[in-house]
């Protein structure tokens, strides 16, 4: 027998008593209470930061040239863009921007802007900054992959004639 039931043996075996006068003044408490106090907490701050900034360390790629038949795609998928379209956008964000390490990162939004002479393309997030919506600014080369709803992929309907 250990310590703790040594001392709770007296009580260990007894079950939630059945008289309703301690019901009056030690009620039970709702469940909704009771959720409170398991409730999840920060016991160490910035762990669940740092968790994530390892995680994120185990997604570093290198830059993945694309083929000509791939970067023939993407263009002519590019030649479709308009603003105001919906599209998602597969794109490489570099870790530090004088290298070919980092990560693939997948954007949803309306196309707020596209310059083929500065090779690059603007999508609003839909989330709210300080300043307003969020545009992202994503050059062409960095470009992997473009869907939308009215992008028709060069690729499919060669196969399909």
């Amino acid at each position: 027998m250990t310590s703790s039931e040594k001392k709770y043996k007296d009580i260990i075996k007894k079950s939630w008593p059945a008289d309703p006068a301690i019901y009056r003044r030690h009620p039970k408490m709702p469940l909704t209470e009771r959720a409170k106090i398991f409730a999840p907490f920060a016991a160490l701050r910035g762990h669940s930061d740092r968790l994530g900034e390892e995680a994120g360390k185990l997604l570093l790629t290198t830059r993945v040239e694309l083929s000509d038949e791939e970067a023939e795609i993407l263009s002519g998928k590019l030649a479709q863009i308009k603003n105001g379209m919906n599209v998602t956008v597969v794109y490489f964000k570099a870790e530090h921007s004088d290298n070919d390490i980092g990560y693939y990162v997948s954007l949803s939004g309306k196309v707020t802007g596209f310059d083929p002479s500065y090779q690059d393309l603007r999508i609003a997030t839909g989330i709210q900054g300080e300043k307003g919506e969020i545009i992202r600014e994503i050059h062409f080369s960095d470009l992997a992959d473009i869907q939308g709803d009215e992008i028709i992929d060069a690729s499919a309907f060669d196969s399909i004639c």
